[in-house]
């Protein structure tokens, strides 16, 4: 095969096994209320208070995306808005407590799916070395 096309392969792969993870942590999460994108900024605002452009670049969709994600977890009272105090334009997203458990039931769900698609398979720590170098190169190229 030519290298042009195994490397074309290899992005063609990647985003498939993506789709079919978000599609089957969707499918999951449901018990939850929650989809695999609410999901991601639980775990954001678990770690801290982020903005909602932070949440943007972290996750590579467009803001009105997170807009409907956070509007949906702020129903649920899941995540609070707050203007920031240096810039009141800037609107933080900080989690609640009842966000936590919900987070923390996410965790568990994303574990269990992890676990039954690698288990017992051989030469992950390859793999994670190879798919670091990959997004490595990627924040490279998109800082340019």
């Amino acid at each position: 095969m030519l290298k042009a096309e195994e490397d074309i392969q290899v992005f063609s792969t990647i985003a498939k096994i993506y789709r079919a993870m978000q599609r089957e942590l969707n499918r999951r999460l449901e018990s939850l209320n929650i989809t695999y994108l609410d999901f991601l900024i639980l775990k954001a605002t678990n770690e801290g208070p982020i903005t909602m452009v932070g949440l943007s670049k972290r996750f590579y969709v467009t803001q009105s995306a997170i807009t409907s994600a956070v509007d949906r977890l702020e129903s649920q009272h899941l995540v609070e808005r707050k203007r920031s105090v240096e810039d009141r334009r800037v609107v933080v997203i900080s989690i609640t407590p009842k966000g936590k458990k919900v987070f923390e039931e996410g965790v568990k769900i994303y574990k269990e799916l992890a676990s039954e698609i690698l288990e017992g398979m051989d030469g992950l720590d390859k793999v994670l070395v190879g798919l670091n170098k990959i997004l490595e190169r990627i924040n490279e190229i998109e800082s340019k």
